[in-house]
């Protein structure tokens, strides 16, 4: 809907607004002889405007020279706001796609950065039960009832996960992967600088740990640090480079910071690693090509 908007808004008043200039500029040569014509037509209508509102009450302009200004101004007003808009359906469109619009743009859900030799426990569907009857907890895997926790690219309980991370680093399991899984607990509970914290250790056990540096890169991003998130994705990309997910999340870093060019090959290469989204709303909405 706001693009259709601003699809039908825009050319009509660009149209009124080159009809009024081409008006104002006929009678700036016939009263204002061909010097102040041309330099009209030279500085692109500009001294046309000026002029004409100078002349406005002498030659009868004040009506025409209103509908300039507004036709001027009124795109500088609606933009910024439509432009608002139009990134909010962004989420709201790709939350549809995945069925998780807050976290689906700002967190890898396709490689949920748990360690693979037990990343098919955590894909696999598990039955809605009490906590305490989690796989690994009667036993004191809290490994396992962490990780069993985590479905549709998000912990369940997120409270719980972290309570059962803090169990298993205190049992000596203070691995990069432990403190990175804590890290989406306290992502998932928007505690961004917390897991922050846990995501700075992580890094520090495994200094080439690329999913980590996309995490970090996330939780920046929820704070609208953008520079630092960039940072955090640049980082992950170096050391992995054919990282979809960080593609997508640098290249919607880089919208945010109206770096629009570098945004759309994030997204298209991005796309060519497998995850489009991006790159199909920026295409619909017609900022990439």
């Amino acid at each position: 809907m706001t693009e259709m908007i601003l699809g039908f808004l825009m050319p009509v008043l660009s149209a009124i607004g080159f009809i009024v200039s081409i008006i104002v500029l006929i009678k700036q040569f016939k009263h204002g002889g061909a010097l102040q014509g041309i330099l009209g037509i030279i500085t692109c209508t500009f001294w046309t405007f000026v002029w004409g509102w100078i002349k406005h009450k002498s030659l009868a302009l004040t009506k025409l020279m209103a509908i300039w200004t507004a036709v001027t101004v009124i795109p500088m007003l609606v933009i910024p706001i439509f432009g608002v808009a139009m990134f909010n359906e962004f989420y709201k469109m790709v939350g549809e796609m995945s069925g998780n619009p807050d976290l689906v743009m700002k967190h890898d859900q396709k490689n949920p950065v748990i360690p693979a030799r037990n990343r098919s426990k955590t894909r696999a569907t598990l039955p809605r039960q009490n906590a305490d009857n989690v796989p690994g907890v009667n036993n004191g895997d809290w490994n396992a009832a962490a990780m069993a926790l985590w479905q549709d690219g998000q912990y369940s309980d997120p409270n719980k996960a972290k309570t059962y991370w803090d169990r298993a680093i205190a049992d000596n399991s203070r691995t990069a992967e432990a403190y990175n899984n804590r890290g989406l607990a306290f992502y998932n509970m928007e505690q961004h600088q917390q897991a922050i914290v846990d995501f700075n250790q992580a890094i520090q056990i495994n200094p080439k740990y690329a999913e980590a540096f996309n995490n970090r890169g996330n939780a920046y991003y929820a704070l609208q640090q953008y520079q630092q998130a960039e940072a955090q994705y640049t980082e992950s990309l170096r050391l992995k480079p054919k990282y979809a997910k960080a593609h997508l999340n640098r290249g919607l870093t880089y919208f945010q910071m109206q770096r629009i060019a570098d945004s759309c090959k994030d997204f298209k290469r991005a796309c060519d690693l497998g995850d489009c989204d991006g790159l199909q709303w920026s295409m619909q909405q017609g900022f990439c090509k």
